[in-house]
């Protein structure tokens, strides 16, 4: 596996947190060029380190983990988990990664005004782009609730329907037209005929 491909893969090749140092924040980011850089901005100045194959090999084994890949993830999931602190000296800063037995301490430097720029113009974009996509996966969320929210009200008006046509189909069905007075039984739609009595004679 080349460098990129295990930098890519331990996923820390993108990675993105604010940190608070006393009322000052700084923005703590990587990315992943010919090496892996790790920078950290306080949005006006810059500070970066590039780590190559070498050097994470060497962080490795100072500090005393079986594979770099278990460096790199134990990197991650402090950094995601917001385990950073940061120590300014000079023009350097000190960027410490993890607490108790998993700390690694990482010294970045200001580069020149040229690869300062490039950093700055980078993140600019990126937390554009992060903005960006939210946005478009609130909409489209937004826009599932509002069919899903459709489709129920549809269901309740159909089974609204269905309640209100089934009484009156079976009280339909169950009621007795009244006989009306003089009808013949037999023949409901013709009168009763009088039995005849003869001729009566006085």
């Amino acid at each position: 596996m080349s460098f990129s491909d295990q930098i890519t893969e331990a996923g820390v090749d993108a990675l993105l947190k604010v940190v608070k140092n006393g009322k000052q924040k700084f923005l703590c980011f990587t990315h992943l060029g010919t090496s892996w850089v790790v920078c950290v901005t306080d949005g006006s100045d810059l500070w970066r380190l590039e780590i190559d194959s070498d050097e994470l090999e060497a962080r490795r084994d100072s500090e005393a983990l079986d594979t770099v890949d278990e460096f790199l993830t134990t990197f991650r999931d402090n950094f995601n988990a917001g385990n950073l602190s940061i120590a300014m000296l000079g023009r350097k800063v000190t960027l410490t990664v993890g607490k108790g037995s998993t700390l690694s301490s990482f010294d970045l430097f200001e580069p020149n005004s040229a690869e300062k720029r490039i950093e700055l113009q980078s993140i600019i974009f990126k937390l554009a782009e992060l903005s960006s996509l939210r946005e478009e996966k609130l909409l489209a969320a937004e826009q599932t609730i509002k069919t899903l929210k459709s489709q129920k009200d549809d269901n309740r008006r159909g089974i609204g329907a269905l309640m209100d046509l089934g009484p009156k189909r079976g009280a339909n069905l169950g009621k007795v037209k009244p006989k009306k007075t003089g009808m013949s039984v037999v023949n409901p739609t013709s009168k009763k005929r009088k039995a005849a009595h003869g001729v009566v004679f006085d």
